[in-house]
């Protein structure tokens, strides 16, 4: 996702303000130069979350690998770290950060907070804490040093400011675990505590945090990799309404009803899209492109798409119905026509779930579509690697090929 986001905005004002600290360390920003740790994580984050077209994690209903990944990437080089070292910190950040927000990241986001913000910070100091060698009460004063750092405002999606929360938690949780590293004392109670960080997130506590259990099974292979380049409450959408692209060709809706969970219609309710990226947060304009046959990759949110009269006509027929209690993932669509008739399709797992996972040739090609435009022939070298990160030497050749 990094390198496919190497031109958006966000992402580039966030390097700019970096790379204007002139700050010395081994830690590379894709495609540029090396920096400290906490500013290549929070470049490299980013730049991660700018598309939206990164994992999520269903459970927490955050965006975990892209902070948890930066921040991992970023101490690894600082310490000349082994992939197959890098790849540990990354597991047991993803674990603790998906654990931790099970169940209540959801309710957080519907309280305004975005989780990604907060338990991508989480994974992130466990992740940097690893690499730092800390001791348990060093990683619990990082945790600390993190959750009293959380923060992001789901307010703020469809603005820059959303793939920011990604690369603050990425920084967040690295500037934790090299305090924690220095000494620094941090609460080690802010995630038992009904004061700490569960009572400010959810105050009439409605949902907290957890005991956590590590013996079932693994939170990473419950992660979602996203086909679309949206927000993952519209992807039910999406495959219902691709599925009904055959009998949508050449004919114009009357009504277009969507039934989603609540959630869809809070966080992805744009009615009416006036940029690419509040495209992304529309369940209107996502439901055209899918009955318009467009596949909904990053190349389907653009201005010009956003200004296509058939994709406007058609948005302007949608009506998203809520159904509390439906799940997240699944989604019915109901197309009245003009020419008279009706047809239905129901989702009941989008792809890209554990469920319904996406195939190695499908994470393949999302890849060579992101990284072929930023690294040319290159990519095809860095897909292999991806797959064999934890061979010897792999670290030493990744850090080679994201150089500028």
């Amino acid at each position: 996702m990094t390198l496919g986001a190497g031109a958006e905005p966000a992402g580039t004002a966030v390097r700019r303000v970096v790379e204007s600290w002139q700050a010395a360390g081994e830690a590379r920003i894709a495609l540029g130069g090396t920096t400290c740790a906490a500013g290549a994580a929070l470049v490299n984050g980013t730049f991660a979350h700018c598309l939206d077209y990164d994992d999520t994690h269903v459970g927490a209903t955050a965006h975990l690998s892209a902070p948890v990944w930066s921040a991992t990437l970023a101490v690894g080089q600082q310490t000349g770290a082994e992939g197959r070292e890098m790849m540990a910190a990354f597991i047991a950040g993803f674990e603790s950060g998906a654990r931790l927000g099970n169940g209540i990241g959801g309710v957080a986001n519907l309280r305004g907070w975005h989780s990604t913000g907060i338990f991508g910070a989480l994974g992130a100091a466990v992740a940097a804490g690893v690499l730092l060698r800390l001791d348990e009460d060093g990683i619990a004063r990082a945790l600390g040093a993190a959750a009293t750092q959380a923060g992001g405002l789901t307010g703020s999606f469809g603005t820059h400011a959303k793939p920011f929360h990604a690369g603050k938690a990425a920084m967040n949780g690295v500037l934790a675990a090299e305090l924690a590293a220095a000494g620094f004392e941090a609460s080690t109670t802010l995630l038992e505590s009904g004061n700490g960080l569960a009572g400010a997130l959810v105050q009439d506590g409605a949902a907290g945090i957890g005991a956590v259990d590590f013996e079932d099974g693994w939170e990473l292979l419950r992660n979602t990799v996203k086909p679309y380049a949206a927000c993952l409450l519209t992807h039910p959408v999406i495959d219902a309404a691709l599925a009904l692209a055959p009998e949508a060709a050449g004919r114009q809706a009357q009504r277009v009803e969507v039934r989603v969970n609540p959630a869809a219609i809070r966080l992805a309710g744009k009615a009416d899209p006036q940029t690419p990226l509040e495209g992304k947060f529309s369940l209107a304009f996502c439901t055209a492109l899918g009955l318009a046959g467009r596949p909904a990759v990053e190349g389907d949110f653009t201005a010009g798409t956003l200004a296509d009269s058939g994709l406007r006509a058609m948005l302007s027929r949608v009506e998203p119905v809520a159904e509390p209690g439906r799940d997240t993932r699944s989604a019915a669509l109901e197309v009245e026509w003009l020419d008279g008739g009706s047809d239905r399709r129901e989702t009941a797992m989008a792809r890209g779930n554990p469920g319904n996972p996406l195939s190695r040739a499908d994470l393949d090609a999302k890849f060579r579509s992101l990284a072929e435009p930023a690294l040319g022939d290159a990519a095809e070298a860095l897909n292999a690697l991806a797959w064999d990160f934890d061979a010897p030497g792999r670290a030493a050749e990744l850090h080679s090929l994201l150089a500028a």
